[in-house]
């Protein structure tokens, strides 16, 4: 009997553990698939979900705590149905932060939520440009 050695894996950037590529979704309406594993991603599901039951939806005259853009001014940076705002929480606690854009959102998770990269990054481009 052979065996299959043409299986690809891939690291899951929630739990960190090498898995087939079928245990990865498809992003949301695009061709690539999720950082997260099927499984990490659920329990990320029912996170949002829980707090979305618990938590009131921000005022109408809200702005991004980040970037201080408003809510026509934020129109459109997420998808079709996911509004203006996001529910932003800890990873490690599951508990709620706040609400921010779409961006900003996208800008902290690059950031992989963590302080020491974002003072990193505060740290360079505070740097003079090369000339």
């Amino acid at each position: 009997m052979m065996l299959n050695t043409s299986i690809t894996l891939k690291k899951c950037s929630k739990c960190g553990i090498e898995q087939p590529l079928d245990q990865f979704c498809k992003s949301s309406g695009a061709n690539y698939l999720r950082t997260e594993c099927r499984k990490c991603n659920s329990n990320l599901t029912r996170v949002r979900n829980k707090l979305r039951k618990e938590v009131p939806p921000p005022p109408e005259d809200h702005t991004c705590p980040i970037c201080l853009k408003g809510a026509a001014e934020v129109k459109g940076m997420g998808g079709r149905k996911s509004g203006h705002w996001c529910l932003d929480h800890d990873h490690k606690t599951e508990k709620f932060r706040g609400w921010i854009c779409h961006t900003c959102n996208r800008a902290l998770g690059q950031l992989q939520d963590r302080v020491d990269v974002l003072e990193n990054a505060i740290k360079y481009l505070s740097q003079p440009s090369i000339d």
